[in-house]
């Protein structure tokens, strides 16, 4: 039986990897025929990646007018520069660095003067103990409380971290990027990945716990804090 299991689970991550190969390679086609001037393979393009494109940069700037503004803008950004796609990367990375960088410069037009903290002042040596707060993991910690209040709370917690916090913990929690696609994306060392990644966590878990109590788990002793 568990030899079975292995074999359906090894089988159902082949599949998953060839379909992600299928949908880079597709990418690449419709990039390849837009840059010959093909407009409806641009708006197919877009059609594909507008909801990531649009969740991405409304997880950043939290303000809705802004985040439709910022998707727009990243997809002329694209349009301008299909031919400088090399095709190394996924296109999606390639769109989420350009999403990220232009969400960063809205919140600087919106704050001006306001310092958008970009960096971490330590990185952690190795893989950070645990998945703090595990949305995509099977095991869910909150399942117990209610959907509604939970949102709400995740969204105040999102709205209170620092934007470089923010930006590698939706990523990662919901857009489902790995390290490295994120620190293509951001332009980050893998590294400093985790360690944003581990303050995030944490400091979403506490704010959490903060609005809903116990029914929260609290962060583990021991672990390093916030640089």
């Amino acid at each position: 039986m568990a030899s079975n299991n292995n074999m359906n689970a090894s089988s159902a991550a082949a599949l998953k990897q060839t379909g992600e190969r299928d949908e880079k390679a597709y990418d690449r086609e419709l990039i390849a025929r837009a840059a010959q001037g093909e407009t409806v393979a641009f708006r197919e393009l877009v059609e594909r990646h507008q909801r990531k494109a649009h969740a991405v940069a409304y997880g950043i700037v939290r303000n809705a007018d802004d985040a439709r503004e910022v998707a727009q803008d990243a997809f002329m950004r694209v349009y301008r520069h299909l031919n400088d796609f090399e095709g190394q990367a996924s296109f999606s990375t390639w769109l989420y660095r350009i999403v990220v960088n232009l969400s960063i410069d809205a919140l600087r037009r919106r704050h001006p003067g306001r310092h958008v903290e970009l960096d971490d002042r330590t990185d952690l040596d190795g893989t950070p103990g645990g998945e703090l707060l595990p949305y995509r993991g099977e095991t869910n910690p909150f399942a117990r409380l209610d959907q509604r209040r939970l949102a709400e709370a995740m969204q105040s917690a999102l709205d209170q971290l620092p934007v470089h916090h923010r930006t590698v913990i939706l990523l990662r929690e919901v857009e489902g990027l790995s390290y490295e696609e994120i620190a293509e994306a951001v332009e980050i060392p893998k590294g400093t990945v985790m360690s944003r990644l581990f303050h995030a966590r944490r400091k979403m878990q506490e704010l959490l716990r903060a609005k809903l109590g116990d029914e929260v788990p609290a962060p583990a002793e021991g672990e390093a804090g916030d640089p």
